[in-house]
């Protein structure tokens, strides 16, 4: 009775993501303005020279920037439980779709450990929230190494107290890198910090907190590579969609102003149905620092920016959303108790 019953909320629960993913994916491109606009304005960039080859090349990039993902939690889930390259991957498009409809993509971290057949799955989310973490503290530093750029030419560095400003900033942003990477190299430590302050209760969440100490230093600076080349790609991705929609930026400008964005972009609440709109904003605010001051500023660069920023989103996270529906069925909410896992 109990294994029946456990059979059918899982198929009910798979249900209900995919029905969910594809209701909020309509909504989100039939209904919404931000969708509209670029559908608008399409014809008019369409017909720029080399539109379709920055397209194709950004499409061309999805699998990579989706292939060191799944490289990445196939090496941290490793410590709980083998998995193959196929159930990885499947895990990280499952998470995607289920991200759509919770907050700052926390469904990354259930969609991917209901894949795992034996690890303790609440150990599983500690594992992936690592590699999230690694991430995180990629869009971080080269955010705030874009500061170091963007200062300089956002204000007057003739004036004394500029000068004073930013070398404050400067000492402020070495400061903090230094920290978060110092903290993030030795996460084995939180174990021990945990067995201290937790005192006789660390017997209930032993378990949990050794999670932290699997990690050495060189194994999370390898997590740490593959999230700086993930990086790399879609931040790649977005200069691409800006050439396309005809936002003539160069290459080491935009990057200091995409770090922005994504730096912004990492610490503002949302959740995936929301953030095309985010996204767009964020952009818009951070592009017209740069441009507005040049009086370049016109209403088709602020489309073409708000174009590019939503199709990265399409390309980056609607696209492989309904690749993962097509794997949900892999999900298993409710499985048997055994000696590794719930």
């Amino acid at each position: 009775m109990i294994a029946k019953l456990s059979k059918t909320y899982n198929i009910l629960l798979r249900l209900t993501i995919v029905v969910l993913t594809f209701v909020f994916l309509y909504d989100q491109i039939f209904y919404r303005k931000d969708f509209q606009s670029i559908v608008d304005y399409f014809p008019e960039v369409s017909s720029g020279k080399h539109f379709y080859f920055f397209i194709i090349l950004v499409a061309f990039l999805i699998p990579f920037n989706l292939l060191l993902e799944v490289v990445k939690w196939k090496l941290l889930i490793s410590k709980l439980e083998k998995v193959s390259f196929w159930n990885a991957t499947k895990a990280v498009l499952t998470g995607v779709s289920v991200s759509m409809f919770l907050p700052n993509r926390v469904g990354d971290y259930f969609g991917r450990v209901f894949v795992l057949k034996k690890a303790d799955r609440l150990q599983a989310i500690l594992a992936t929230i690592l590699g999230s973490m690694a991430q995180l503290l990629t869009t971080v530093l080269f955010g705030m190494t874009a500061s170091l750029f963007f200062f300089p030419f956002y204000v007057d560095m003739d004036e004394p107290l500029n000068i004073w400003l930013y070398a404050g900033l400067f000492i402020l942003v070495l400061i903090l890198a230094f920290t978060f990477v110092f903290a993030y190299l030795n996460f084995a430590a939180f174990s021990e910090i945990l067995r201290r302050i937790s005192g006789r209760a660390y017997r209930k969440i032993s378990k949990y907190a050794q999670v932290f100490s699997w990690y050495n230093p060189v194994f999370l600076i390898k997590i740490l590579g593959i999230s700086i080349f993930r990086y790399l790609i879609f931040s790649f991705q977005f200069w691409l969609l800006l050439q396309a929609f005809q936002i003539t930026v160069s290459y080491p400008v935009a990057m200091v102003l995409i770090g922005f964005i994504y730096m912004l972009m990492a610490v503002i609440p949302t959740i995936a149905l929301t953030e095309i709109g985010v996204r767009g904003s964020v952009s818009l605010f951070i592009f017209g620092l740069y441009f507005k001051p040049e009086g370049m500023w016109t209403e088709n660069l602020g489309l073409g920016i708000a174009s590019a920023s939503t199709m990265l989103w399409v390309f980056n996270l609607a696209f492989p959303a309904l690749l993962g529906t097509f794997f949900v069925y892999s999900l298993r909410f409710f499985r048997k108790n055994n000696n590794n896992g719930n």
